[in-house]
Formats: structure tokens, sequence, C-alpha cells
């Protein structure tokens, strides 16, 4: 097979799909030494991608020749449709693979998208009009006409099913997962910490990361922590949150200025990021929506229990190594945030379960099973 992976997101600023990118093609080259791949990257991306992506044989990476961020989202959608028609005629691939929720229409191709969330449909209002119009339509015919569809867990396929009406067998689950190569001790050996983190140093903080946005119910987590810092035995607990500012941040910002002991940090660096990690008692995930929530797991790495949301994928992801509370309720919030800091059994029993669930997510496995996927098209 000849397959087309569009990787236009493997840039510096790609974000989450960037990494998706990084490490299916990766983990793709090491399994498959058989099929032809294609990797599209922007023009003016061929170098960067060039470190990222693997040098293989059966790989080869191919440029884009026009920068999608420059134009119209009108101009984007007719400069795409005429370069991938023209570029399935060229090369003749059999299955293109786009790891975000559209795609260009084929004559002959089969089509596979991978569907992270549809927060576009549950937050529209996290996007600008125009973006969510687009995406609304774009992805209604992308899931529509898609041979197959990956999505990242089993609550984003029920969403999918339920969203679009679409037959439960189209879709497939794979799980993303994390490099803990990448989350490990080894990384922050040599660490200074920087100043910025140095009056944390030797405190009990709970740590909370995640973009300044109303979904990720940062107004609750405050009101919570406020509570907990009543009780004699955490009075001396600080809250850390780790996030770049996102839609509606405002009052969330002003609401961590008028609360004791939180920390708010726009940007760190990757090294502090991880000695946060390690050094946190106590990991926080309060999210209303998740389509798989990676930073309960980049914890787990180094041994940090999380209280986590009840809902979306959160407890698919998390299973028995996460105590979990009602988002909705700073009660409950306030109770999980308490046990897990106070309660010794709970601890060790949650600490026990943090590396048999990672155990759970790997590359190697995703894409053995996104090669099936690519193979049931044939």
């Amino acid at each position: 097979m000849k397959i087309a992976i569009n990787c236009i997101f493997c840039q510096p600023r790609g974000g989450g799909i960037k990494e998706y990118i990084y490490n299916i093609v990766n983990a793709l080259s090491r399994i498959d030494h058989e099929n032809q791949y294609i990797l599209y990257v922007l023009k003016d991306c061929m170098d960067y991608a060039r470190q990222m992506l693997p040098d293989v044989p059966n790989m080869r990476i191919k440029p884009i020749p026009y920068d999608s961020s420059k134009l119209s989202v009108i101009k984007r959608s007719l400069f795409s449709q005429l370069f991938w028609s023209t570029e399935e005629k060229v090369e003749q691939f059999d299955i293109f693979h786009s790891p975000f929720f559209h795609s260009p229409h084929f004559q002959h191709a089969k089509v596979l998208i991978t569907v992270h969330d549809l927060r576009f449909c549950r937050y529209p209002s996290t996007y600008t009009l125009l973006r969510y119009l687009f995406l609304r339509e774009a992805v209604k015919r992308s899931i529509k006409h898609a041979d197959s569809i990956i999505s990242i867990s089993s609550f984003t396929k029920k969403e999918i099913v339920d969203v679009y009406g679409i037959e439960d067998r189209k879709v497939q689950v794979v799980h993303e997962a994390i490099n803990r190569e990448d989350f490990s001790l080894e990384k922050i050996k040599n660490y200074q910490v920087e100043e910025q983190a140095q009056s944390l140093v030797n405190t009990r903080f709970i740590l909370s990361v995640g973009h300044i946005e109303p979904r990720k119910n940062y107004e609750r987590l405050l009101q919570a922590f406020s509570q907990l810092k009543k009780r004699p035995e955490t009075s001396d607990v600080k809250l850390v949150i780790v996030g770049k500012k996102g839609h509606h941040y405002k009052n969330v910002l002003a609401q961590m200025e008028n609360t004791p002991d939180v920390h708010y940090m726009n940007f760190v660096s990757r090294e502090l990021l991880l000695w946060l990690y390690k050094n946190a008692s106590l990991f926080a995930f309060p999210s209303f929506y998740e389509g798989f929530g990676f930073p309960p797991l980049e914890a787990a790495c180094f041994g940090t229990i999380s209280a986590v949301a009840n809902i979306s994928s959160i407890p698919e992801i998390c299973g028995d190594s996460a105590l979990y509370f009602d988002p909705f309720s700073v009660e409950d919030m306030e109770s999980a945030l308490y046990r897990c800091l106070c309660d010794g059994g709970l601890i060790a029993k949650l600490k026990q379960s943090l590396i048999p669930n990672l155990d759970r997510f790997s590359w190697d496995r995703n894409a053995r099973q996104t090669l099936e996927t690519y193979q049931s098209l044939q």
C-alpha cells in the first residue's frame, strides 16, 4: 500500500496534533517496513520536519507548496482541494490519513481521519465565528465521507456517533499514549530550580496544568482550594496552576489574585514543568471536557497521584489510578483534594495503581492498531 499522511501540523507551534503526528509516524516506522508512506509537510517547515520525522527507506517527506495560515478560510479550502486532487493523480496513494478531524475529497483513495475531540461542538464560544462555521461544515462532511475514523477514546467515539449519527462500526478506538522517557527523572537530574519556583521548594503544593479557559473549571478548583485551606491539616498547602491564557481568562486570573497561596505560571520551561510534576503532592484535574486527558498520566510518570473529574474521557484514561470527584460540586472536589493529601491508605493504593495504568498506553500499540485500520481499508 501507499499511504499519504497529512503532516501539516508538523511545525514548531503545531500543538497537540504535532505530538500525535510525531509519535504515530515514528512508531509506524518501527513496526512497518513494507508499506510506502508519503509525509506531507508545509514547505517552510521541511527542515523542522526532517528533524522530527524518521529517515527510513519506506517513508519520504514531501512539501505542501502553500501556507494555509496566511489564507482566508475560503481560499484555504479551494487551494487545499486543488492540491490534494492533483497529488492523488500524481502519487496514486491508496489511503489518505488526516490526523485531525477534516479531510479533502478524493476520487479513489480511501480516507481515514483521526478525531481527538468535538470541542468545537460542545464549546463553540472558544472559536471565532468564522472558524466555528468552517469546522461545523468541514467536519460534518469529512466524518460522513470518511471510509474509517480513529477516535482517541471511547468517550470521543460515542460523541462522534451521537452527534453525526454514523454507524458504530465505522469508528475505531485507538488510545493515544505518552512517551514515558520524556517524563523521567533523567530529564531533570541536573536541573536547578528556576527563580519563579523557588518558593515551592520543600513545600506541599497541588499542581494543575491546562489552558486558562472555562472548560478547565479553574473557578471551582480555586473555590475548593480556599475551603481546603481552612482545615488545619492542609492550611500550609499551595496551589500551582500552569497554563497559557485562553478564552475568557480574565475572571479566572482575577480570582487567582484574590486567593492566597495560589501561584499562576503562564509559561514554564520543559524542565520546570517536569520538576513541578515530580514535586507536587497532588495533581488536580477538574476539567469538564477532555478527548483524552494527558496531564494525569504525565504526573503519574513521576509517582504523583491525581484527583480528577468523573466525566468525559477522564475515567476511561485514569482507570483506578485516581480519585474522582463531581466537577460541578465544590464540596466534593475539596473532599477529594483533602483525602489525596491526608489519607495515607488511599495515597498508597493510588500510587500502586499508577504504573499498571500507564502500561495500558503505548505508541507501538497505537501504531499496530492504526496499521490494522489501514489494512482493513484495502
